[in-house]
């Protein structure tokens, strides 16, 4: 596992090096199509996140983000993390560097994707690490992002692809009646659900998936929501953990409820720190 190499108080080390074991395992265990996927869903999710109330004159410029794509690009794992500790140094606000660095850096390497400039190999690696870097960076992103957001308690997902829904609706009506203020969101494809999940700030989302070929959807929509819900506890419930139970790692989770009788408490445990 990577040592986190950041030491500015506002970077948590904990999900960078969290980060980085998930992507390296994803890496390792997934077919090459799916890691792909993956990639591209950190670029997209990332690309679109333009500055808001940064001002123009403190971005970053072109030069400046091509050196910080190089430094992705490159075989030194920690050089686009000592390019942001750079940064800080010299007193660049931790909000222009997540909204002009690393927001700018994902649009760049997307259109160099988009345009075969760098190889499959290459954007994994840099999506990894940019990844990696927004994860270290949730404290200070988090309020820009829930900016103008209703607070909720919990949400509740079928994994995309899934049609086994029985089961969610079961365990979302058990919290309802124990008080739990609850969305509950079915049938939905990986856009839509996202989407949906960005018009509020949830303190837990429970994730539902039952087949053994949910492995891939899932990482995908657990990257996409912990870059749009960056404080949020993720959960990882239904049989697909009978399949997979090592799945928390794998995708990065911070918890997993295996069974609807002891659900309430479990969640309610992961929400007051104690999973």
């Amino acid at each position: 596992m990577a040592k986190a190499p950041m030491n500015d108080d506002a970077f948590d080390r904990v999900a960078y090096q969290e980060a980085d074991q998930q992507f390296r395992l994803v890496s390792e265990k997934l077919p090459r199509q799916a890691v792909t996927s993956l990639a591209r869903e950190v670029v997209r999710r990332l690309e679109f996140r333009m500055p808001r109330a940064a001002k123009k004159e403190e971005m970053p410029s072109t030069t400046g983000i091509d050196a910080l794509c190089e430094a992705l690009l490159s075989t030194h794992d920690r050089a686009a993390d000592d390019m942001i500790v750079a940064a800080r140094r010299d007193g660049v606000r931790l909000e222009v560097i997540y909204l002009g660095y690393v927001a700018g850096a994902a649009r760049r390497l997307g259109q160099m994707w988009d345009n075969d400039e760098i190889s499959f190999a290459e954007v994994t690696i840099a999506s990894g690490k940019l990844y990696r870097m927004i994860r270290a960076l949730r404290h200070v992103v988090a309020p820009a992002i829930a900016e103008d957001r209703d607070e909720r308690p919990a949400m509740f997902a079928l994994a995309p692809g899934e049609t086994h829904s029985l089961g969610i609706e079961i365990a979302t009506d058990i919290f309802r009646r124990e008080g739990w203020d609850v969305d509950m969101l079915v049938g939905l494809d990986h856009d839509t659900l996202v989407a949906r999940s960005e018009t509020r700030s949830y303190r837990a989302i429970v994730l539902v998936a039952n087949s053994d070929t949910m492995l891939e959807p899932l990482t995908r929509l657990v990257l996409a929501l912990r870059i749009s819900h960056p404080l949020s506890h993720l959960v990882v419930a239904g049989h697909i953990l009978d399949h997979h139970p090592d799945i928390s790692t794998m995708i990065g989770a911070d918890a997993v409820i295996k069974d609807i009788d002891t659900a309430v408490s479990r969640l309610q445990e992961v929400m007051d720190g104690m999973g």
